[in-house]
């Protein structure tokens, strides 16, 4: 189990970074084919960013970020992708995702091809969050991406916490409601860590499992905020090893009763713990 805690962003037209990227502690690095890449160098982009993603195995894991697939950018960088299939492992975003049908398109191209790649559906339209919770339950999804920017404009709202929350909650919902892990956007305010930390720890109570980042700076503090503290740790430990003991299935911990979903919680917390060492 791979822990999902940092998404770090690198541009695909410049593969002289990519190596610091890999270096950085981030969870997962994701390529960059479409907004950090220019029209004019996303051709020359394609060859190195792809050749980062065969590089799978061990840590972090390796992602791509393709252009939408209905735009003709997209479905060149689909056609790359399949010439250069199969790929073992790895992840794929898909941006502006609209629809589920788009993921059973790209899910049939990678079967045909022998893919095993994961799919990460970015959620960054009024359709997309319309249709989040049948996107979140389609083939290969592994994660969900929040995309505030693009929705906030859409929308012709500020890109702040309290116009976004039906929107931020909807995705966080779908992600939940499908099994899959959530990330949430990357903070604008890049290089005031505070701020980065106190975005993170507000998604965190949401419900995302992660946050992505734009630089490198922020993936520690992201990490620490999304890693459950030696406290959350002993906590939880405590909750499950009193609930195995107890012959009601009912216990009541300082003062609290605990019951099959507090425990499940518990359990949740410990499996991520493991997932980080």
């Amino acid at each position: 189990m791979h822990p999902r805690r940092s998404f770090l962003f690198a541009p695909g037209s410049k593969p002289e970074i990519f190596q610091k990227a890999l270096a950085s502690g981030a969870d997962v690095v994701c390529i960059d084919l479409e907004d950090a890449v220019a029209p004019r160098l996303k051709a020359a982009a394609r060859a190195p960013s792809l050749a980062f993603l065969a590089g799978t195995g061990g840590t972090p894991e390796r992602a791509l970020r393709i252009n939408p697939v209905r735009s003709l950018d997209g479905a060149r960088d689909l056609a790359s992708l399949a010439d250069h299939a199969p790929f073992a492992a790895g992840l794929l975003v898909l941006t502006k995702v609209d629809d589920p049908e788009e993921l059973r398109i790209v899910d049939a191209l990678l079967t045909e091809h022998g893919s095993g790649l994961g799919v990460i559906p970015l959620i960054e339209t009024a359709l997309g969050l319309e249709a989040v919770m049948a996107i979140a339950a389609a083939p290969r999804v592994a994660n969900l991406l929040f995309g505030a920017v693009d929705l906030a404009a859409e929308f012709g709202i500020p890109v702040a916490h309290e116009p976004l929350l039906y929107a931020r909650s909807r995705v966080v919902h779908a992600a939940k409601r499908a099994g899959v892990g959530v990330f949430d956007v990357p903070s604008l305010d890049f290089r005031n860590l505070e701020a980065v930390r106190s975005e993170s720890e507000v998604a965190k109570q949401m419900g995302f499992t992660g946050k992505a980042v734009l630089h490198p700076s922020n993936v520690a503090v992201v990490n620490s905020v999304f890693t459950p503290s030696t406290d959350e740790i002993a906590a939880a430990e405590s909750i499950v090893a009193a609930f195995k003991v107890s012959a009601t299935g009912l216990v009541v911990m300082n003062g609290k009763l605990i019951e099959k979903p507090v425990v499940r919680a518990a359990e949740r917390v410990i499996a991520r713990a493991k997932a980080t060492r």
